[in-house]
This record gives structure tokens, C-alpha cells and sequence, in this order.
């Protein structure tokens, strides 16, 4: 009897040790399953670029002036002129396509009539791989530029967030805008500004002097502290002046 007891109680003993070996197991297992979840989650989130750090590929469109300008906006003292950088774009939208890779959406802000910056997105083949597939807008990569057509401080990441809602109409805000342009107003103003007189008036002899500010009062001008322009910046300041000359119409 007492010898039974002995391999009862032994029995008993052996049965708890094993419980609680594998208890020991389990939770050993547990922890390293989640220690790999977490390990496999935190690489997955670093396999993605932060969103507009890919804003160092867009630059600024040296030939904006040659572009479209498809859509304006105004808003107090406030005036936007939006930009297109081909007629190929808008022809594509009108026809129930995608923007083509290379366009390039620019935004040009005047508030009281000075320009205050230029927005600037741009579509290429391939651009925003490198984001979460929850933070990227399409192929759009953005850029925010002075009014010395310098890269400005600020951060990218809200233009992403300005554009989310518009996945439907490739991430544009003026999608509707483009869609209604009518691209015989392009060559009817190409046609109106050869036959303005202004246009006829000839330009190449003209003397276009910067003076001093200094000088601004002064009714006497020394011709030998003024500085004759080449011809592009003659062009470029004359250009300049009749700009200011359209907008102040909005602040009469």
C-alpha cells in the first residue's frame, strides 16, 4: 500500500513538471512569434521613403511664360494664375486620358498685385514608388519655389495631403477647369498679340536703364550711375511692368 502511494504521488509529481515545461514552452514560443511580427512590422514601415522627400527632382520650369495658362483664381487680394506646360496635356484630359508623364501643373501667387510664390507638381513615370501606397498621390512629386524661382523652405508633405482627395482626377485640383479649356482661345491669342499694335511697335533700339534708388526723387539722372540692359533683361523688365499694369485692374 505505502509502496503504491510512493508511485502515485511520484506520478503526480511527474505530470506537474511536465505541465509546467510546457507552459514554459508556450510562452516562450508566444514571445518570439511576437517578437517577429514586431521586427517583420517595423521593417515593413522602413521599407517606405518619408512623404516629399522626393522633391528634389522637380525644378523650376524655366519656360513657364511659355506655357498655358488654363485656370485663374481670385480671392480678395489674392490672385492665382495655373499653369499647364503643353496643349498635349489638356488635349489628353479632353479626351478621357490620363495626364502623360512630363507634365507640369504650376501654380504662380500674387497677393496685392507682387508675386508670393509658385507652386509646382510635376508627373513622371516611375515618381512616388518610394512612398507608402496609402501616402503617395499617383506619380506627383511637389515643390514649393520663391518669387526668385528659389526653392522654398516648407513642408512638401502638405501638398500631398491637399491632393489625396482628388485621386479621381489625378490628384489636380483644377481638373474641371483644364476639362472646360478651350484651346482655340491658344490660337486666337497667338493671332490677337501679332496683330496688337504693340507688337508692331519696334523694340531692338530701345534703351531700358535700371537707376538707382536712390535716385528715385532726384529729377537729374546721371546717365553714368545708370545701368543700360542687355537685351534680356530689357525684355524681362518690360515684361515685368505690363504684368503689374494687368493686375492692378484687380485692385481698382
Amino acid at each position: 500500500m505505502k509502496k503504491r502511494l510512493i508511485h502515485s504521488f511520484a506520478l503526480l509529481l511527474l505530470l506537474a513538471l511536465f505541465s509546467l515545461t510546457a507552459c514554459n514552452n508556450n510562452d516562450t514560443d508566444a514571445k518570439n512569434t511576437s517578437q517577429q511580427e514586431e521586427s517583420s512590422s517595423g521593417a515593413k514601415s522602413g521599407e517606405y521613403a518619408e512623404i516629399g522627400s522626393g522633391a528634389n527632382l522637380v525644378k523650376f520650369p524655366e519656360d513657364l511664360e511659355k506655357g498655358i495658362v488654363f485656370a485663374t483664381y481670385d480671392r480678395g487680394d489674392i490672385h492665382e494664375n495655373i499653369y499647364v506646360n503643353s496643349r498635349e496635356a489638356i488635349e489628353a484630359v479632353q479626351n478621357g486620358d490620363e495626364l502623360p508623364s512630363g507634365t507640369v501643373i504650376t501654380l504662380e501667387g500674387f497677393r496685392d498685385g507682387e508675386i508670393e510664390h509658385y507652386l509646382v507638381m510635376e508627373k513622371r513615370t516611375g515618381w512616388g514608388s518610394q512612398y507608402s501606397p496609402e501616402e503617395r498621390n499617383g506619380e506627383w512629386e511637389y515643390q514649393h519655389f520663391t518669387p526668385n524661382r528659389e526653392v522654398a523652405k516648407d513642408n512638401i508633405g502638405r501638398c500631398f495631403s491637399c491632393h489625396a482627395n482628388e485621386e479621381r482626377d489625378d490628384y489636380m485640383n483644377s481638373m474641371d477647369q483644364m476639362k472646360e479649356f478651350d484651346l482655340r482661345e491658344i490660337s486666337q491669342s497667338n493671332k490677337s498679340s501679332s496683330d496688337t499694335p504693340l507688337a508692331a511697335i519696334p523694340t531692338e533700339h530701345w534703351k531700358v536703364s535700371e537707376i538707382s534708388a536712390y535716385m528715385n526723387d532726384s529729377k537729374e539722372v546721371n546717365k553714368e550711375e545708370s545701368n543700360v540692359m542687355d537685351d534680356e533683361e530689357k525684355v524681362k523688365k518690360i515684361q515685368d511692368v505690363l504684368l503689374k499694369m494687368y493686375l492692378q485692374q484687380y485692385k481698382s
